[in-house]
């Protein structure tokens, strides 16, 4: 399989389970164990050993998670097993892991599954189909204008380093954190929209 096959394989797998359920199929075990053990922390993640994988799901979307056999758990990437992650990738999760907590509270405060409704498709949003929309400016746009005011090499080294059970990446320095979560908010809107809106939709016109 080249690159794309692969993405495409990981994605079916992963969407072909729901949130909180253990990948059962012995061919899904296997191929993604085989895509895992490409990661460039594999050691790390894998522990004392991986026990199951399992669905779960971060602020933004479902994910891939190793279960070992001492009970503990972490998150794994199939993109990053795939095509590692450059310095840029991990300053980019590091900002949206920044304001995560702006994504939960607007969820709380804005959104009432089975009520509220997509402003773009019509459909009503729920626990399963809800994602968190950035417009006036999309996310992509307004990293691409903050992390222009830097140092490139700066930001990569305010980023933690991997450690076991460490399922985020986050800035070390909470001054960067600060100035970005006030660039975001002074520049992007928050709205919920469905999986369809998102993926389809809207991606057609932020490529325009």
């Amino acid at each position: 399989m080249n690159k794309k096959q692969q993405i495409e394989q990981c994605r079916k797998i992963l969407y072909g389970y729901n949130v909180n359920e253990t990948i059962t199929k012995e061919e899904d075990i296997g191929y993604l164990l085989s895509i895992f053990e490409n990661h460039t922390e594999w050691e790390l993640k894998k522990g004392v050993g991986i026990q199951s994988i399992s669905i779960m799901k971060n602020v933004y979307n479902k994910c891939f998670q190793l279960n070992r056999i001492d009970g503990s758990s972490t998150d794994i990437s199939f993109m990053h097993c795939i095509s590692s992650l450059s310095k840029d990738d991990i300053v980019r999760k590091a900002c949206r892991n920044a304001i995560s907590h702006l994504i939960i509270e607007f969820i709380k405060e804005r959104v009432e599954y089975g009520v509220s409704v997509c402003p773009i498709t019509n459909e009503i949003i729920t626990r399963e189909n809800i994602n968190i929309d950035h417009y006036d400016m999309d996310f992509n746009s307004m990293y691409r204008l903050w992390v222009a005011q830097y140092d490139s090499k700066y930001l990569y080294s305010q980023v933690n380093t991997t450690e076991d059970n460490c399922v985020q990446t986050y800035f070390v320095n909470e001054s960067i954190k600060a100035e970005f979560i006030g660039f975001h908010n002074k520049h992007c809107k928050l709205r919920a929209v469905t999986q369809k809106a998102n993926a389809s939709i809207l991606k057609t016109k932020r490529k325009e």
